[in-house]
């Protein structure tokens, strides 16, 4: 019985100290930088996500769309910026369209246009940051329009980075350091940039339909409202820096974004319609 409780004990202290080691590096809090992004990272693609709302398994699907990004880098007239047009559609059509400028030098958010289009919410807005400037336009609630106005001033107070663009830049953040990841973020909507923290819980491995496995970094944040029990969780690519998976969970159940192998695009289009 001695060497089995003294073999217990040995496997207990082992156990604790995994957890002490892994509660140590969890807790390590580093602010990101400009300087720490992988920007060289970045390059011209086009990428598709099947995003879908959903409860626990096997209770049906709703809200599916298809969430397009297309990544440029324009050098023309002496520039060295990034651009991301995205569009989302449903099966009801377009839901979703935004044309995201970013400087190649740190991705600060140069400007921006969006739109949402839905039954509803049909507004779009534009911003410059660097300006402090932006408008809306569509029906909002004052007390909506009062926010977006306080962030649209709050815009060129430091750096932050675009929340909007983040199935592009967050893969970008320096997660081979582990831990927590701290980065000041903004989307318009919001009052003013807040900090961020993503922390790396891990390493996962997807494994594709084609037999082929995918080392992944497993990250989660508390949407930025650390308590509110809101959970995103994304299965990012070590190798290409991009976000295989993400999985959201709240009190109202589940959002997941999963990238396609190729992007939605025809290219076959039919010929339009006789008499036309």
């Amino acid at each position: 019985m001695k060497p089995t409780i003294k073999i217990i004990k040995a496997i207990s202290a082992a156990a604790l100290l995994a957890l002490a080691v892994g509660s140590a590096s969890a807790d390590t809090v580093t602010r990101v930088n400009p300087e720490d992004l992988h920007i060289s990272s970045l390059r011209p693609t086009t990428s598709t996500y099947l995003v879908y709302f959903h409860g626990v398994a096997d209770t049906g699907i709703k809200r599916a769309m298809l969430a397009t990004s297309r990544v440029s880098h324009d050098d023309s007239g002496g520039q060295d910026n990034w651009v991301i047009d995205q569009h989302w559609e449903s099966e009801g059509g377009v839901v979703h369209t935004a044309h995201t400028v970013h400087s190649g030098q740190d991705i600060a958010t140069l400007t921006q246009t969006s739109a949402w289009l839905t039954p509803d919410r049909n507004i779009t807005t534009y911003i410059e940051p660097g300006k402090a400037t932006g408008h809306v336009q569509g029906e909002l609630p004052e007390a909506s329009l009062a926010t977006m106005r306080a962030g649209f001033a709050s815009m060129n107070q430091g750096w932050w980075m675009n929340w909007h663009s983040d199935l592009t830049l967050l893969p970008l953040l320096p997660f081979e350091k582990g831990g927590t990841l701290r980065i000041r973020m903004f989307d318009v909507g919001m009052a003013a940039p807040i900090d961020v923290d993503y922390t790396v819980l891990g390493d996962r491995n997807l494994t594709g339909a084609d037999g082929l496995s995918h080392a992944c970094w497993l990250v989660e944040t508390e949407s930025g409202k650390p308590g509110s029990n809101s959970f995103q969780r994304f299965w990012i690519e070590k190798t290409t820096r991009v976000i295989l998976k993400e999985e959201d969970a709240s009190a109202r159940g589940y959002r997941t974004k999963l990238l396609l192998a190729a992007p939605t695009a025809i290219e076959f289009p039919l010929p339009p319609p006789a008499g036309t």
